[in-house]
């Protein structure tokens, strides 16, 4: 029964794995319809054939989405573990089913922060089979994620610099005060001279225990 119960699991993560492929398709076929056919439509026989195919992807979409929650339920009576079904086969969600921004928005502002869906994550988001639109798809969001990393990389040596300049500056400033203090010739110039040399002191040490 054990070994039963195994087969019927895996063959219930295959079901899985080409629902998740089907809908990555045609999540692509949908966001290939609104940046090729509704941007550039240019008659009410073009806009509304594009409306027709958009509708045929979405009820595809819709059918590929109840397929795989029904494999993840089985799988979960199957006895799957905790950690296969939190980070591999997860629970899809309304929002993750929009027309991807890379195809459709790909100039747009505020991409710092994109990350895919995680079902375009799954088996490495490789299939066997060839589709160049996929491979695009993948080679874009790749270059882009690496353009992200390099920029946060750059963003993080500019930071650790800028403390470094923090502190040297405030000690530029002590030093400055403190020679003021040397030159002063009244009780009070050097009083005051003082209290700036122990304020700036004080920042640079603050700055130093911070960063």
């Amino acid at each position: 029964l054990h070994t039963l119960q195994a087969e019927e699991l895996e063959l219930r993560k295959g079901q899985a794995n080409d629902c998740l492929e089907k809908l990555r398709q045609a999540l692509g076929h949908k966001a290939i319809i609104y940046r090729q056919h509704f941007r550039s439509a240019d008659s009410t026989w073009t806009g509304t054939r594009s409306k027709q195919e958009a509708l045929q992807c979405r009820i595809k979409i819709e059918k590929c989405v109840r397929r795989y929650q029904r494999a993840r339920s089985s799988i979960q009576r199957l006895g799957a573990d905790e950690d296969t079904l939190t980070t591999i086969y997860q629970d899809i969600q309304l929002h993750q089913l929009s027309v991807d921004k890379e195809v459709t928005e790909e100039n747009r502002y505020g991409q710092g922060s994109d990350r895919l869906a995680w079902f375009w994550r799954v088996n490495n988001g490789h299939d066997l089979k060839e589709d160049v639109w996929m491979d695009e798809f993948y080679r874009v969001n790749w270059l882009k994620a690496k353009a992200r990393w390099q920029r946060w990389e750059e963003e993080l040596r500019l930071v650790q610099h800028k403390m470094g300049w923090t502190v040297s500056w405030f000690k530029y400033r002590m030093g400055e005060w403190d020679q003021r203090y040397q030159q002063a010739t009244k009780p009070g110039h050097q009083a005051y001279a003082h209290r700036q040399v122990l304020l700036w002191g004080r920042f640079a040490l603050d700055a130093e225990n911070s960063f």
